[in-house]
């Protein structure tokens, strides 16, 4: 009984710090499918990322957040446009003494709106671990046994997100569904967690023939928290070198790089510089990401490729 009562005490909590705050990328415009599984194949070539953050550094126990990716299409483009794309993500997200590793596989199903146009919709399916370091908990009354130090609790829930992406060569719009199926347990009462909503767009404009103007911006909601605005603004040099300046609404202000190396690799590097009152018992965030492309310098038959966010 006191251990079916820790675990809805546990999942409780999991769902109020969910409400407050899944894991947030600086660089979501360099790492869409971290976000939404639409983006699966959409690609010239295999796409793999790697990525850590490190964010209030200096403050205990502070959030970190590491993840990777690959996705990319499968088979040939059809006359009539269509194509899949298929992919899986890995995330770990540490906030002490709560953590949780979420792995997702994705398939995406791409189609043409008109001649100008694509779209694909998305499906993140997978598995969510929840973790509470029982013996970092400090509590007036130690007399459970269930919170004597070193002990751990752990719940395993199913994952289903879906997506939307619609795009061409200088635009993007995608939605997706974090926790759309509001996993519930119940047993002497009952707790669930909470569906997460992304939108995102970007557009990217000339500025000259070597240079182009990036602007994009990511709404993040979920019930009983307020609306999470990221917006981004970055200046792309000839497809090589990438710097911009961010805004996250109540949190920080961000400073953007991005480059080019070997052909094949990427490098993004956001840092934030914190706004919030938290900014007086922490020095910022860091955030890197690297992107590898499994065959640069080639184009795949139907590709279609978009400034925005490529």
């Amino acid at each position: 009984m006191r251990r079916t009562i820790s675990f809805l005490v546990f999942f409780s909590i999991l769902t109020l710090t969910e409400a407050q705050q899944t894991p947030q990328y600086s660089h979501y415009l360099f790492n869409q499918f971290q976000i939404n599984p639409a983006v699966a194949g959409s690609k010239e070539c295999l796409d793999l990322r790697f990525g850590y953050r490190n964010q209030w550094v200096g403050f205990e126990n502070a959030p970190r957040t590491g993840f990777a990716s690959v996705n990319g299409a499968v088979g040939k483009v059809k006359r009539n446009g269509t194509f899949h794309g298929v992919g899986i993500m890995f995330e770990a997200d540490n906030t002490a003494p709560f953590s949780k590793t979420n792995v997702n596989l994705a398939y995406a199903y791409h189609f043409k709106m008109n001649r100008n146009m694509r779209a694909s919709l998305g499906l993140f399916a997978g598995f969510t671990q929840y973790r509470l370091d029982l013996g970092s908990v400090l509590i007036e009354d130690g007399s459970d046994p269930l919170l004597f130090q070193g002990s751990q609790t752990s719940l395993l829930v199913p994952e289903v997100s879906p997506g939307f992406w619609m795009y061409n060569e200088n635009f993007f719009l995608g939605a997706s569904i974090k926790h759309l199926t509001g996993n519930t347990t119940k047993d002497e009462g009952e707790a669930s967690l909470i569906s997460h909503f992304n939108l995102s767009t970007g557009y990217s404009t000339a500025m000259s023939k070597t240079t182009s103007f990036i602007p994009s911006l990511l709404l993040k909601y979920a019930p009983a928290a307020p609306l999470a605005l990221d917006l981004n603004a970055m200046i792309d040099f000839d497809n090589q070198l990438a710097i911009g300046l961010g805004y996250r609404n109540g949190d920080a202000v961000v400073a953007l790089l991005k480059f080019n190396f070997f052909d094949a690799f990427t490098l993004g590097y956001a840092y934030d510089m914190t706004t919030s009152p938290i900014r007086t018992g922490s020095s910022n965030g860091h955030e890197f990401v690297l992107g590898i492309s499994a065959c640069p310098g080639t184009t795949r038959s139907g590709y279609v490729p978009c400034a925005a966010y490529d």
